[in-house]
Protein backbone atom coordinates (compact mmCIF):
# COMPACT_ATOMS: atom_id res chain seq x y z
CA UNK A 1 0.00 0.00 0.00
CA UNK A 2 2.70 2.45 1.01
CA UNK A 3 4.40 1.47 -2.10
CA UNK A 4 1.23 2.50 -4.56
CA UNK A 5 0.98 5.90 -2.69
CA UNK A 6 4.51 6.44 -3.52
CA UNK A 7 3.97 5.80 -6.93
CA UNK A 8 1.03 8.40 -6.86
CA UNK A 9 2.51 10.97 -5.54
CA UNK A 10 6.21 10.44 -7.59
CA UNK A 11 3.50 10.96 -10.38
CA UNK A 12 1.48 13.66 -9.21
CA UNK A 13 4.80 15.65 -8.76
CA UNK A 14 6.03 14.49 -11.94
CA UNK A 15 2.90 15.64 -13.73
CA UNK A 16 3.02 19.02 -12.08
CA UNK A 17 6.60 19.87 -12.58
CA UNK A 18 5.68 19.23 -16.27
CA UNK A 19 3.06 21.44 -16.88
CA UNK A 20 5.19 24.07 -15.03
CA UNK A 21 7.81 23.61 -17.47
CA UNK A 22 5.37 23.82 -20.31
CA UNK A 23 3.76 26.81 -18.85
CA UNK A 24 7.30 28.84 -18.36
CA UNK A 25 8.51 27.56 -21.63
CA UNK A 26 4.97 29.32 -23.41
CA UNK A 27 5.96 32.49 -21.09
CA UNK A 28 9.49 32.51 -22.36
CA UNK A 29 8.50 32.20 -26.06
CA UNK A 30 5.34 34.46 -25.82
CA UNK A 31 8.27 36.86 -24.47
CA UNK A 32 10.53 36.60 -26.77
CA UNK A 33 8.18 37.09 -29.49
CA UNK A 34 6.87 40.38 -28.21
CA UNK A 35 10.44 41.39 -27.55
CA UNK A 36 11.16 40.89 -31.35
CA UNK A 37 8.34 42.69 -32.37
CA UNK A 38 9.04 45.66 -30.38
CA UNK A 39 12.35 45.93 -31.75
CA UNK A 40 10.90 45.34 -35.13
CA UNK A 41 8.65 48.45 -34.67
CA UNK A 42 10.90 50.59 -33.12
CA UNK A 43 13.06 50.31 -36.21
CA UNK A 44 10.46 51.06 -38.54
CA UNK A 45 8.91 53.66 -36.75
CA UNK A 46 12.57 55.55 -36.87
CA UNK A 47 12.07 55.08 -40.47
CA UNK A 48 8.78 57.02 -40.51
CA UNK A 49 7.08 53.51 -41.73
CA UNK A 50 3.64 53.76 -39.20
CA UNK A 51 1.51 51.38 -41.17
CA UNK A 52 4.23 49.07 -40.26
CA UNK A 53 5.35 49.44 -37.18
CA UNK A 54 1.68 49.88 -35.50
CA UNK A 55 0.67 46.32 -36.43
CA UNK A 56 3.91 44.95 -34.79
CA UNK A 57 3.85 47.19 -31.49
CA UNK A 58 -0.11 45.91 -31.14
CA UNK A 59 0.78 42.38 -31.60
CA UNK A 60 3.76 42.92 -28.98
CA UNK A 61 1.54 44.39 -26.59
CA UNK A 62 -1.33 41.75 -26.61
CA UNK A 63 1.82 39.28 -26.03
CA UNK A 64 3.21 41.15 -23.23
CA UNK A 65 1.49 44.21 -21.85
CA UNK A 66 4.47 46.57 -20.54
CA UNK A 67 4.91 50.86 -20.86
CA UNK A 68 7.26 50.39 -23.17
CA UNK A 69 5.49 49.07 -26.27
CA UNK A 70 2.23 50.83 -24.87
CA UNK A 71 4.12 54.81 -25.13
CA UNK A 72 5.70 53.10 -28.54
CA UNK A 73 2.41 52.52 -29.78
CA UNK A 74 0.80 55.99 -28.47
CA UNK A 75 3.41 57.52 -30.88
CA UNK A 76 2.84 55.55 -33.71
CA UNK A 77 -0.91 56.22 -34.19
CA UNK A 78 -0.62 59.97 -33.27
CA UNK A 79 1.94 59.92 -36.33
CA UNK A 80 -0.74 58.20 -38.66
CA UNK A 81 -3.56 60.65 -37.12
CA UNK A 82 -5.15 58.08 -34.80
CA UNK A 83 -5.56 60.46 -31.87
CA UNK A 84 -8.17 58.60 -29.40
CA UNK A 85 -6.21 55.48 -29.86
CA UNK A 86 -3.17 57.41 -29.38
CA UNK A 87 -4.35 58.81 -26.18
CA UNK A 88 -5.85 55.72 -24.92
CA UNK A 89 -2.48 53.99 -25.58
CA UNK A 90 -0.99 56.53 -23.46
CA UNK A 91 -3.13 56.22 -20.79
CA UNK A 92 -2.25 52.57 -20.57
CA UNK A 93 1.32 53.29 -20.84
CA UNK A 94 0.87 55.33 -17.48
CA UNK A 95 -0.77 52.73 -15.75
CA UNK A 96 1.77 49.96 -16.72
CA UNK A 97 4.78 52.19 -15.80
CA UNK A 98 3.07 52.92 -12.32
CA UNK A 99 2.87 49.39 -11.63
CA UNK A 100 6.24 48.90 -12.48
CA UNK A 101 7.82 51.60 -10.29
CA UNK A 102 9.39 53.06 -14.00
CA UNK A 103 8.52 56.82 -13.11
CA UNK A 104 10.61 58.32 -15.94
CA UNK A 105 7.48 56.29 -18.69
CA UNK A 106 4.89 57.56 -16.62
CA UNK A 107 6.27 61.41 -17.07
CA UNK A 108 6.50 60.57 -20.27
CA UNK A 109 3.30 59.04 -21.09
CA UNK A 110 1.91 61.43 -18.89
CA UNK A 111 3.38 64.57 -20.70
CA UNK A 112 2.27 62.80 -23.82
CA UNK A 113 -1.87 62.59 -22.98
CA UNK A 114 -2.43 65.46 -21.48
CA UNK A 115 -1.03 67.37 -24.98
CA UNK A 116 -3.45 65.37 -26.79
CA UNK A 117 -6.51 65.17 -24.81
CA UNK A 118 -7.84 68.84 -25.84
CA UNK A 119 -7.43 67.60 -29.75
CA UNK A 120 -9.64 64.76 -29.30
CA UNK A 121 -12.43 64.12 -31.60
CA UNK A 122 -15.91 63.39 -29.96
CA UNK A 123 -19.14 61.31 -30.85
CA UNK A 124 -22.29 60.20 -29.57
CA UNK A 125 -24.39 57.08 -29.99
CA UNK A 126 -27.93 58.50 -29.43
CA UNK A 127 -29.76 55.41 -28.34
CA UNK A 128 -33.59 55.96 -27.79
CA UNK A 129 -34.37 55.01 -24.26
CA UNK A 130 -36.85 52.29 -26.02
CA UNK A 131 -34.34 51.06 -28.00
CA UNK A 132 -32.06 50.39 -25.32
CA UNK A 133 -34.25 48.54 -23.36
CA UNK A 134 -34.24 46.09 -26.37
CA UNK A 135 -33.73 42.31 -25.43
CA UNK A 136 -30.33 41.23 -26.53
CA UNK A 137 -28.85 44.54 -28.05
CA UNK A 138 -25.51 45.02 -29.15
CA UNK A 139 -24.29 48.48 -30.45
CA UNK A 140 -20.83 47.62 -32.49
CA UNK A 141 -18.53 50.65 -33.79
CA UNK A 142 -16.31 49.66 -36.43
CA UNK A 143 -17.20 45.47 -35.25
CA UNK A 144 -16.47 46.31 -31.65
CA UNK A 145 -18.80 46.48 -29.14
CA UNK A 146 -19.27 49.38 -26.99
CA UNK A 147 -21.26 49.46 -23.75
CA UNK A 148 -23.87 52.17 -23.06
CA UNK A 149 -21.13 54.07 -20.79
CA UNK A 150 -18.99 54.62 -24.17
CA UNK A 151 -22.08 55.84 -25.92
CA UNK A 152 -21.65 59.50 -24.46
CA UNK A 153 -19.13 62.06 -26.02
CA UNK A 154 -16.69 59.47 -26.17
CA UNK A 155 -13.36 59.98 -27.81
CA UNK A 156 -12.89 58.59 -31.10
CA UNK A 157 -10.51 58.35 -34.19
CA UNK A 158 -11.07 61.20 -37.01
CA UNK A 159 -11.87 59.58 -40.33
CA UNK A 160 -14.53 56.91 -41.71
CA UNK A 161 -16.26 54.49 -39.09
CA UNK A 162 -19.30 52.01 -39.20
CA UNK A 163 -21.95 51.48 -36.33
CA UNK A 164 -24.23 48.50 -36.73
CA UNK A 165 -26.94 47.99 -34.22
CA UNK A 166 -28.46 44.50 -33.36
CA UNK A 167 -31.18 43.41 -30.88
CA UNK A 168 -33.72 39.71 -30.63
CA UNK A 169 -36.23 39.78 -33.17
CA UNK A 170 -35.07 42.70 -34.39
CA UNK A 171 -33.76 43.93 -38.11
CA UNK A 172 -29.90 44.99 -38.02
CA UNK A 173 -29.70 48.62 -38.39
CA UNK A 174 -26.36 49.70 -39.65
CA UNK A 175 -24.88 53.26 -40.87
CA UNK A 176 -21.69 54.76 -41.71
CA UNK A 177 -20.40 57.71 -40.72
CA UNK A 178 -16.78 60.28 -41.28
CA UNK A 179 -15.55 62.28 -37.80
CA UNK A 180 -14.13 65.83 -38.17
CA UNK A 181 -11.53 66.34 -35.40
CA UNK A 182 -13.00 70.18 -35.00
CA UNK A 183 -16.44 69.04 -34.73
CA UNK A 184 -18.58 66.47 -32.46
CA UNK A 185 -20.46 64.12 -34.16
CA UNK A 186 -23.74 62.85 -32.75
CA UNK A 187 -25.41 59.10 -34.78
CA UNK A 188 -28.91 58.28 -33.42
CA UNK A 189 -30.26 55.04 -33.86
CA UNK A 190 -33.98 54.72 -35.24
CA UNK A 191 -36.15 52.39 -33.95
CA UNK A 192 -35.67 48.89 -35.18
CA UNK A 193 -38.01 47.02 -37.19
CA UNK A 194 -39.94 43.65 -36.32
CA UNK A 195 -37.88 41.02 -38.34
CA UNK A 196 -39.77 38.70 -40.42
CA UNK A 197 -41.36 35.79 -39.08
CA UNK A 198 -42.78 32.14 -39.32
CA UNK A 199 -45.59 31.19 -37.97
CA UNK A 200 -46.44 26.91 -37.42
CA UNK A 201 -49.60 25.92 -36.12
CA UNK A 202 -50.30 22.36 -35.23
CA UNK A 203 -53.34 21.18 -37.23
CA UNK A 204 -56.39 21.00 -36.05
CA UNK A 205 -56.42 24.50 -34.04
CA UNK A 206 -55.28 22.62 -31.34
CA UNK A 207 -51.56 22.92 -29.33
CA UNK A 208 -49.00 25.58 -29.29
CA UNK A 209 -48.26 28.03 -31.99
CA UNK A 210 -44.24 27.90 -32.57
CA UNK A 211 -42.83 31.23 -33.76
CA UNK A 212 -39.83 31.62 -35.29
CA UNK A 213 -38.38 34.97 -36.71
CA UNK A 214 -35.67 35.47 -39.38
CA UNK A 215 -33.85 37.88 -40.77
CA UNK A 216 -33.36 37.33 -44.50
CA UNK A 217 -31.19 39.92 -46.65
CA UNK A 218 -31.02 40.43 -50.16
CA UNK A 219 -27.25 39.10 -50.29
CA UNK A 220 -27.78 35.99 -48.80
CA UNK A 221 -26.09 33.04 -50.40
CA UNK A 222 -29.64 31.19 -50.53
CA UNK A 223 -30.82 33.83 -53.32
CA UNK A 224 -27.35 33.23 -54.98
CA UNK A 225 -27.44 30.04 -55.08
CA UNK A 226 -30.98 29.94 -56.11
CA UNK A 227 -30.04 32.13 -59.12
CA UNK A 228 -27.46 29.74 -60.16
CA UNK A 229 -29.31 27.23 -60.10
CA UNK A 230 -32.70 28.38 -61.67
CA UNK A 231 -29.90 29.89 -64.56
CA UNK A 232 -28.42 26.58 -64.59
CA UNK A 233 -31.73 24.99 -65.03
CA UNK A 234 -32.91 27.16 -67.82
CA UNK A 235 -29.90 26.16 -69.70
CA UNK A 236 -30.19 22.47 -69.33
CA UNK A 237 -33.84 22.82 -70.23
CA UNK A 238 -32.80 24.68 -74.27
CA UNK A 239 -29.55 22.00 -73.60
CA UNK A 240 -32.30 19.76 -73.69
CA UNK A 241 -34.65 20.70 -76.08
CA UNK A 242 -32.08 21.23 -78.54
CA UNK A 243 -30.80 17.55 -78.42
CA UNK A 244 -34.51 16.17 -77.99
CA UNK A 245 -34.77 18.01 -81.67
CA UNK A 246 -31.48 16.50 -83.16
CA UNK A 247 -32.74 12.87 -81.65
CA UNK A 248 -35.83 13.01 -83.65
CA UNK A 249 -34.31 13.86 -86.79
CA UNK A 250 -31.79 11.44 -86.88
CA UNK A 251 -34.34 9.12 -85.52
CA UNK A 252 -36.39 10.25 -88.37
CA UNK A 253 -33.66 9.63 -91.05
CA UNK A 254 -32.92 6.15 -89.62
CA UNK A 255 -36.06 5.05 -90.04
CA UNK A 256 -36.57 6.12 -93.79
CA UNK A 257 -33.22 4.30 -94.71
CA UNK A 258 -34.10 1.13 -92.65
CA UNK A 259 -38.21 1.43 -92.22
CA UNK A 260 -37.96 -2.69 -90.87
CA UNK A 261 -36.26 -3.96 -87.78
CA UNK A 262 -33.81 -6.27 -89.80
CA UNK A 263 -31.66 -3.56 -91.27
CA UNK A 264 -28.34 -3.96 -93.25
CA UNK A 265 -27.62 -0.58 -93.86
CA UNK A 266 -24.81 0.67 -92.30
CA UNK A 267 -25.55 4.51 -92.26
CA UNK A 268 -29.36 4.05 -90.90
CA UNK A 269 -27.90 1.94 -88.03
CA UNK A 270 -25.45 4.64 -87.25
CA UNK A 271 -27.96 7.21 -86.90
CA UNK A 272 -30.41 4.88 -85.30
CA UNK A 273 -27.73 4.70 -82.20
CA UNK A 274 -27.13 8.33 -82.38
CA UNK A 275 -30.53 8.93 -82.19
CA UNK A 276 -31.02 7.13 -79.22
CA UNK A 277 -28.04 8.18 -76.98
CA UNK A 278 -29.39 12.01 -77.41
CA UNK A 279 -32.80 11.05 -76.85
CA UNK A 280 -30.57 9.62 -73.42
CA UNK A 281 -29.09 12.77 -73.20
CA UNK A 282 -32.27 14.70 -73.68
CA UNK A 283 -33.92 12.78 -70.84
CA UNK A 284 -31.33 13.52 -68.57
CA UNK A 285 -31.26 17.22 -69.00
CA UNK A 286 -34.69 17.77 -68.53
CA UNK A 287 -35.04 15.74 -65.26
CA UNK A 288 -31.81 17.84 -64.34
CA UNK A 289 -33.41 21.36 -65.27
CA UNK A 290 -36.68 20.31 -63.43
CA UNK A 291 -35.18 19.62 -60.51
CA UNK A 292 -33.07 22.79 -60.73
CA UNK A 293 -35.56 24.63 -61.15
CA UNK A 294 -37.50 23.45 -58.40
CA UNK A 295 -34.77 23.90 -55.97
CA UNK A 296 -34.38 27.54 -57.25
CA UNK A 297 -38.20 28.38 -56.67
CA UNK A 298 -38.32 26.74 -53.11
CA UNK A 299 -34.93 28.90 -51.99
CA UNK A 300 -36.93 32.20 -53.71
CA UNK A 301 -39.42 31.42 -51.40
CA UNK A 302 -37.98 30.66 -48.06
CA UNK A 303 -35.28 32.72 -48.05
CA UNK A 304 -37.48 36.44 -49.86
CA UNK A 305 -35.61 39.39 -50.19
CA UNK A 306 -38.01 41.82 -51.40
CA UNK A 307 -41.74 42.95 -50.09
CA UNK A 308 -42.93 41.13 -53.59
CA UNK A 309 -41.46 37.69 -52.63
CA UNK A 310 -42.67 37.74 -49.24
CA UNK A 311 -45.93 38.33 -50.35
CA UNK A 312 -45.64 35.49 -52.64
CA UNK A 313 -44.47 33.59 -49.31
CA UNK A 314 -47.23 35.00 -47.40
CA UNK A 315 -49.51 32.10 -48.57
CA UNK A 316 -49.96 28.82 -46.08
CA UNK A 317 -47.85 25.76 -47.24
CA UNK A 318 -48.09 22.63 -45.29
CA UNK A 319 -45.05 21.64 -43.05
CA UNK A 320 -44.33 17.91 -42.12
CA UNK A 321 -42.06 16.74 -39.54
CA UNK A 322 -42.07 14.16 -37.46
CA UNK A 323 -44.43 14.11 -34.90
CA UNK A 324 -46.12 17.11 -36.33
CA UNK A 325 -48.12 18.22 -39.04
CA UNK A 326 -49.32 21.85 -39.63
CA UNK A 327 -49.24 24.93 -41.74
CA UNK A 328 -46.70 27.89 -42.21
CA UNK A 329 -46.72 30.83 -43.57
CA UNK A 330 -44.84 34.06 -43.63
CA UNK A 331 -46.22 37.03 -42.04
Amino acid sequence: MTSTRCSILASAVFVVGATLSTTLASAQSSTAIAEGLFRDGKKLLDEKRYSEACPKFEESAHLEPSSGVELALGLCYEAIGKTASAWGAYETAVSLARRDGRKDRERAATAKANALEPKLAHATIDVPADVAQLPGLVVKEDNVVMGSAAWKNAPIDPGAHALEVTATNKKPWSTSFTIDPATPKTITVPPLEDAPQIVLQQAGGGGNIVIIREQPSAGTPFRTIAIASLSVGLASLVAGSILGGIALSDAGDAHTGCPTKTCSNQKAVSENDTAGTLADWSTALFITSGVLVATSVVMFFIHPSSNASRAASAALRPIVMPGFLGMAGAF
